[in-house]
């Protein structure tokens, strides 16, 4: 029988480390608990450091469904949140965390409501998160919106962390492919065709290019970098004025092949953070103006600034978003079902889910379509550069016969 690990806390809000045996880590988990110990960590075989031991929170995006977990864990179990986040401060290595986490605390200690004290970091708790809290403590159900909160950010970590895996490899072989290119061009074929300056006679057409592609590169490489650097400078300028914003959104919407992609995770990001703060007792409207900014693009969050002030006059969210065209019919029609069967944050998480597959399905074929595509760019360069080399070659030797 496995022997796991943990480091827990017991409902007197003591922490305690200790291992126990079970079949399973579930199994090991409901040990515990009838025991009256809530672990914080439980793993096989032998657990080195802290919860957060193993990465900068602030440089990673998976501390905060961690950390929420937790704390809806302890929280739970009848834990005070003084006593939570105190034994949460003891697991975090990373100190500027461990600071938020430690003044989170304080406030708390001093009579500061949770959600209140939480808004006073907007750097580390979006303001989704801010408003599940203050919502859970105002209906007494903090335990139940501290797990949803965990629920909806594990799954988006799952979202950002299966786009991540798949476009490793097709990004590596362009760095790659782009790598090779640049050394043949600057390395192998300056020294190769230093000698067809001495043929006495015009070099072919390809090869002209490719000797001059070869100068520039090697004794203008300066200018590029300049070229590049202000391009790169003035671009981000652009894009972070309001105009320059928009105009990037739009264009990332009608792209031939991510455009949908991309589309489709923001209608994904609004279906289920909307879910998220309905199911938390927030208004209509309130969570509306939560989910605008943090749906990724300009041109969408627009439209759900339109349709949430017509939802504070009276008409209902199916048809405050029927007439803007980036929301499809269907999920329009699957809003207004939720509407009126009262299911409105089920029907809308069920929805995030289909959208996520079709997200999938699409990435993949994107993906299997870019590994060839980039395989066969770098086979035309290289056939280019061969070409172009072995044409005075052929010259060279018809000359000699």
């Amino acid at each position: 029988m496995p022997l796991y690990r943990y480091t827990a806390i017991t409902k007197a809000g003591v922490e305690q480390k200790g291992s126990v045996d079970a079949d399973t880590v579930s199994a090991a988990r409901k040990k515990l608990h009838a025991d009256g110990v809530y672990p914080l960590t439980l793993a096989e075989g032998k657990q080195g450091g802290g919860l957060f031991s193993s990465f900068s929170l602030l440089g990673s995006q998976d501390f905060l469904p961690l950390l929420t977990r937790q704390l809806s864990t302890l929280v739970g179990a009848g834990v005070p949140v003084v006593s939570a986040l105190q034994s949460l401060a003891g697991q975090i290595d990373d100190p500027e965390v461990r600071r938020v986490i430690t003044n989170l605390q304080e406030s708390v200690r001093e009579g500061m409501p949770f959600g209140r004290a939480i808004e006073a970091h907007p750097k580390m708790f979006p303001e989704l998160y801010a408003s599940m809290v203050r919502a859970g403590e105002e209906g007494g159900m903090l335990p139940l919106s501290l797990s949803r909160l965990a629920d909806h950010l594990e799954e988006q970590a799952k979202t950002r962390n299966r786009v991540r895996s798949a476009l490793t490899y097709p990004i590596l072989m362009a760095v790659v492919a782009t790598a090779v290119v640049v050394f043949l061009l600057t390395v192998v074929v300056p020294k190769i065709v230093g000698v067809f300056a001495h043929l006495g006679k015009a070099l072919p057409l390809p090869t002209r290019i490719l000797i001059a592609l070869t100068n520039t590169l090697t004794s203008g490489w300066w200018v590029f970098t300049i070229l590049i650097a202000g391009g790169i400078l003035l671009g981000r300028r652009y894009l972070s004025t309001p105009q320059g914003k928009r105009a990037l959104d739009s264009l990332v919407l009608r792209l031939p092949l991510t455009g949908r992609i991309s589309h489709l995770s923001a209608l994904s990001r609004f279906s289920r953070t909307l879910s998220t703060l309905v199911a938390g007792a927030i208004p209509v409207d309130r969570a509306l103006r939560i989910v605008s900014p943090v749906v990724g693009n300009t041109v969408i969050s627009e439209q759900i600034g339109t349709a949430t002030d017509r939802v504070v006059e009276g008409t209902s969210l199916s048809e405050a978003l029927r007439v803007h065209a980036e929301f499809p019919a269907t999920l329009v029609q699957m809003v207004a079902v939720g509407e009126e069967s009262g299911k409105l944050d089920f029907i809308l998480a069920k929805m995030a889910d289909a959208i996520d597959g079709e997200i999938e399905a699409r990435l993949s074929r994107v993906l299997s379509l870019l590994e060839p595509l980039i395989i066969l760019f770098m086979g035309l360069v290289v056939a280019g550069i061969v070409i172009s080399v072995l044409l005075p070659l052929l010259e060279i030797s018809q000359i000699v016969r």
